[in-house]
């Protein structure tokens, strides 16, 4: 008998991605990937990298799920005008999280299901250093989802 599921993957990807572009607009481009493909001079890109289960019983689990999201930039120069652009950039992203601890969605079953505790955890500037083309900012977005209700 097959297994009943929700791809809770597909589902806070696409939310993180929705407030991600409803913030920036056409301005930033935000896409979802493992491999970078360029878009345009400074975009990011959604990476999921894992989930850790938090809690288990027999209704349901808690799980929380970490993304890294890359913000790339075209332009690899020192200047102080460039670095200041990347750290407001930063602070607007860190501010957009904080504002939107909680998010809620509906899955493609048409449950309406919540994001809890979302959290850039840590930012590292310049992540990416043997990129010669682009200066490169991580930053580890984390979050917890209760699902997979019996």
């Amino acid at each position: 008998m097959p297994t009943t599921f929700t791809n809770n993957w597909k589902n806070i990807l696409d939310k993180l991605q929705s407030v991600l572009r409803t913030e920036f607009k056409n301005t930033l481009p935000v896409y979802v990937g493992e491999a970078n493909e360029k878009a345009g001079s400074q975009y990011l890109r959604l990476d999921p990298v894992g989930s850790d289960l938090i809690e288990y019983n027999s209704l349901s689990e808690s799980r929380e799920y970490s993304i890294n999201i890359f913000m790339y930039f075209a332009d690899k120069s020192q200047s102080r005008t460039k670095l200041d652009a990347v750290l407001r950039l930063v602070s607007r992203i860190e501010s957009l999280i904080v504002d939107n601890v909680n998010m809620t969605f509906t899955n493609e079953n048409s449950a309406t299901e919540r994001l809890h505790n979302c959290r850039i955890e840590s930012t590292q500037l310049d992540a990416v250093e043997d990129d010669t083309e682009n200066y490169v900012v991580l930053l580890d977005f984390k979050t917890l989802h209760m699902g997979n209700f019996s």
